[in-house]
């Protein structure tokens, strides 16, 4: 049985509960990068995932998945790879289909949570950026970085624009997002993955300063949210310079970035963490049985601690996790005595 809506808010806002709130997400859609205006079914597989998940599986709070609008549209614009047509992008109205559409499906995705917390997940603009620049499951995932730093050091003036447009249109979905009854959101980023730009140079010139507008607007709009540093696949970022990021609840990829749970609580001034499981197909979340499963969270917990902890994955968890391994986690995270 999960726990209650009040005790789980109590942990998100650094308060002592009874049992120790957790949850795990994964994507339904087989190409969580399907655009649904090419495919519009993944709507429906999206919703069906949702609600089916929801029924085998009593997480405490639900972190919704955005399968169908991961790719952000770029009006106006033919070829992204062309700098002198990449310069054509055109703001988003706040009637775009593709703001409205999304908080149609979070509506959607917050009556089959009911009275769960709900997070609804908006990319950063250098995610959805660098998305844009490669054939997601054709190209490897990394192309997307070098994609990325050679525009950026072709014409840095242009992408800083683009970013600037993309980061301006996130402030409008936020705002569209949040009057669905949602309780706020799971904003995710991430370091550049290639050398030449994964620098505290690079870091602070432009990736803060978009991930910091757009965090200004979600804070605005809502007063509980997660910040996601996202380190799926193996990708590493310099947790440290993201400390002054100004979102309530921190979840990073504890093994990769080198901090534990009890480590990034101090780091980021006490603020609640959510995490501690290796999300990947060779994390104990994954190949363990119940007792190696529980036994984790009983080594995650007595290191962080309980108050203002939240216990989770570094990311989505693989789409064929046997979730009894999940239900194990929430189980021992529930029964934790200290």
């Amino acid at each position: 049985m999960s726990l209650t809506r009040e005790q789980v808010l109590k942990a998100m806002h650094n308060e002592k509960t009874t049992g120790v709130p957790t949850s795990f997400w994964r994507h339904f859609a087989d190409n969580e990068f399907t655009d649904a205006y090419q495919d519009p079914a993944v709507v429906k597989v999206n919703l069906d995932g949702h609600r089916q998940y929801l029924k085998d599986l009593d997480v405490d709070f639900v972190k919704t998945m955005l399968d169908g609008y991961f790719p952000y549209p770029f009006r106006g614009v033919t070829n992204l790879q062309d700098p002198a047509d990449l310069g054509n992008v055109q703001p988003l109205s706040e009637n775009d289909p593709w703001i409205v559409d999304q908080a149609k499906l979070a509506r959607k995705q917050k009556q089959i949570a009911n009275d769960k917390p709900v997070f609804v997940t908006v990319f950063s603009p250098m995610y959805l950026f660098k998305w844009a620049l490669i054939k997601h499951y054709q190209d490897p995932l990394l192309l997307a970085d070098k994609r990325f730093a050679d525009l950026y050091l072709k014409d840095s003036t242009l992408v800083n624009y683009v970013l600037q447009v993309i980061a301006n249109d996130l402030g409008k979905l936020v705002h569209a997002l949040m009057q669905t009854g949602i309780d706020g959101i799971y904003y995710s980023t991430q370091s550049v993955q290639d050398e030449r730009l994964d620098n505290l140079h690079f870091f602070q010139k432009v990736m803060e300063q978009v991930d910091q507008q757009v965090q200004e607007q979600i804070n605005q709009e809502s007063s509980l949210n997660i910040l996601h540093i996202c380190g799926f696949d193996g990708a590493y970022n310099h947790l440290e310079w993201f400390k002054d990021y100004p979102l309530q609840v921190i979840n990073w990829a504890t093994k990769t970035d080198g901090y534990t749970l009890g480590e990034g609580k101090k780091l980021f001034n006490d603020r609640p963490v959510l995490g501690g499981f290796d999300n990947s197909t060779a994390g104990i979340l994954y190949r363990g049985n119940k007792e190696e499963i529980q036994a984790e969270v009983q080594r995650l917990l007595d290191e962080a601690g309980t108050t203002g902890v939240l216990l989770g994955a570094d990311c989505t968890v693989p789409r064929d996790i046997n979730y009894d391994h999940l239900r194990w986690a929430i189980e021992a995270a529930h029964d934790y005595q200290g």
